[in-house]
């Protein structure tokens, strides 16, 4: 074999899953499509779940350095203002951040080159996987105009909602919804902003808005809508973008200096799933696995947290005697206890929000309604 792990995907779930199998000392390849520094679609915000990765990694000071650390979350609510302090077990993790991914995954690339057992390929796109008596043993891919091939003891799709790996394997949903909302994002400089740095929400019916400080002195500006909405809105989305935020009562004020500073980006097309993920020579993790849908903010925390497992996973294979099925077995059974709630929470509400934000006021007695909504709310909290 030339490695032991190949990993399709050097972004966050492949980085992480790289580094911790490099410090083991995995013999590692990473081959990437892109390159760094480079942007990618994301909701750019993570909370403890990330940073405990992050810790652990050795990144966490880099990281933590390039954004305001955000202790507190505000939020409106149809007319009524919430706010509440960051909570973790951790002190030291009470906090979120909001980071750019043309930021973040510089950092983790750089962390990546470090490790002496990890060889990274960029601008390499995987065209196919070699197998050998049933199970995947390698995969080719294109690089500068020509076609290369490795082997490893296991291949990872670490490659994201378009997976290639994914694409080829064909594991089955595990779980499945349509889409059920669409968000556009950019970023402005001159937002007027709170006295500390919040992880700020606008809840009007069934949109939500989301402005959060990030690296750099600018601020990440978001909104979430059904997805019934999606084809007139992106007929003219820079104008029904700002149109939308005008008409938030407690934010238009603070748009009179804003500069949108970057492209505004969109997508209409990410359902909630989880797929089979692993099988013989090959195993997923990141979106390559599982995607939420966006509104929840959640793929950071989840992408960071299943590479970990599978790090752990893999070496136990590898180095600790455990067998293959063993192994894997507890990978699966791990990230599925791990993200059942917040799955089930964010694909049960991306339809209509308005039942969790409705229960959230009945539980602080500022709306009257039905006991069984907040019945509902606190099993997906």
């Amino acid at each position: 074999m030339d490695y032991d792990v190949i990993i399709a995907g050097g972004r966050v779930a492949g980085a992480v899953l790289a580094i911790r199998l490099g410090k083991l000392g995995h013999r590692v390849l990473v081959v990437e499509k892109s390159h760094f520094p480079s942007d990618t679609l994301s909701t750019s915000l993570f909370r403890a779940p990330a940073l405990r990765v992050f810790e652990k990694i050795g990144v966490m000071e880099k990281v933590a350095a390039m954004a305001p650390r955000m202790e507190l979350i505000w939020n409106y609510i149809d007319g009524h203002i919430l706010v509440d302090p960051v909570e973790a077990p951790e002190e030291h993790l009470r906090f979120f951040l909001c980071e750019r991914r043309i930021t973040l995954d510089w950092i983790l690339y750089k962390r990546m080159t470090r490790e002496k057992n990890i060889e990274v390929r960029q601008n390499a796109k995987v065209k196919d996987l070699i197998w050998e008596d049933g199970r995947v043993a390698g995969i080719r891919w294109n690089e500068k105009g020509r076609e290369h091939e490795a082997t490893a003891r296991v291949v990872v799709g670490a490659d994201g909602f378009y997976s290639t790996l994914a694409n080829l394997l064909q594991p089955p949903y595990e779980s499945y919804v349509p889409v059920r909302r669409f968000a556009y994002y950019g970023y402005f400089r001159d937002l007027d902003s709170f006295d500390v740095p919040t992880a700020e929400h606008h809840f009007v019916g069934n949109t939500i808005s989301y402005i959060f400080p990030t690296d750099y002195d600018l601020t990440m500006v978001a909104v979430s809508m059904p997805i019934q909405g999606f084809a007139e809105f992106k007929k003219s989305p820079l104008r029904n973008f700002m149109s939308h935020l005008e008409s938030l009562p407690l934010l238009v004020s603070r748009l009179k200096d804003a500069r949108l500073v970057s492209n505004l980006y969109g997508s209409g097309n990410i359902p909630s799933y989880q797929r089979m993920p692993y099988g013989s020579g090959w195993a997923l993790t990141g979106d390559a696995q599982q995607v939420m849908d966006p509104w929840s903010g959640m793929g950071i925390d989840h992408a960071t947290t299943h590479a970990d497992m599978l790090a752990d996973s893999l070496d136990s294979w590898m180095n600790n005697g455990s067998t293959w099925d063993a192994a894997m077995s507890e990978y699966h059974k791990r990230i599925r206890a791990f993200s059942k709630k917040a799955f089930h929470r964010t694909t049960t509400f991306a339809a209509d929000l308005r039942p969790m934000t409705q229960a959230a006021l009945m539980k602080r007695g500022l709306l009257q309604g039905a006991p069984e909504v907040i019945s509902v709310y606190k099993n997906y909290q």
